[in-house]
Order: C-alpha cells, then structure tokens, then sequence
C-alpha cells in the first residue's frame, strides 16, 4: 500500500534533481539497479523458503514453512532497511558537496 508514491513520484523526483536533460541516463541508472534487485532477490527468497514437489504436497509441515515465509519477510526487511540508509547516505552527500541542508534538494 505504501510503494505507490514511490512509482508515482519517482520520475517527477529524477527531473527536479538531476535535471531534464540528465532525465533519461538517471533514469537508466536507476532502472538498470531495480533490475538487478529483481533478478537477483526472488531467487535468494525463494531458496530461503525452500523447495515443494509439484503434486501439491508439501515437503515441510505448515508450521514450518511459515518460519521459512519469516526468513523471507526478514530478508525483505533487511534489504529496505539497506536501501533506506542508501538513501539517506545519498541525501547527506548531496547536502554535503552543496554546504547546507535543505529539505527540498
């Protein structure tokens, strides 16, 4: 529920910031990094939930594959909580090269 100012705002934020002949390469760059969270992420959540046969059984009782959704939900959490410091680094770096803080960048 929360992700949609994400997407909403996320090319309106890239244009103010770098500006609108840069648009397209931050874009990119940005893009091209989200890929790679996608690519790489599913497979290590789906190794941390672990494998089921196809006939529809299960190879782990219920209990114990709900611990195996919470290794995923902690994986999860871990990489926004990563991203959440990226982001605040960037932020701090920008304030930084500028000399002062500003709440609009």
């Amino acid at each position: 529920m929360a992700s949609g100012g994400y997407s909403a705002l996320l090319p309106t934020t890239i244009a103010e910031l770098y500006g609108k002949e840069h648009y397209s390469s931050a874009n990119a760059a940005i893009y091209f990094v989200r890929g790679l969270g996608a690519v790489v992420g599913a497979p290590i959540a789906g190794a941390l939930l672990g494998a089921h046969p196809g006939q529809g059984q299960l190879l782990e009782p219920p209990a114990q594959l709900m611990k195996s959704f919470d290794k995923v939900a902690g994986y999860d959490a871990a990489l926004l909580m990563a991203a959440g410091v990226c982001v605040v680094l960037v932020r701090w770096f920008d304030a930084r090269a500028k000399g002062k803080w500003n709440w609009i960048a």
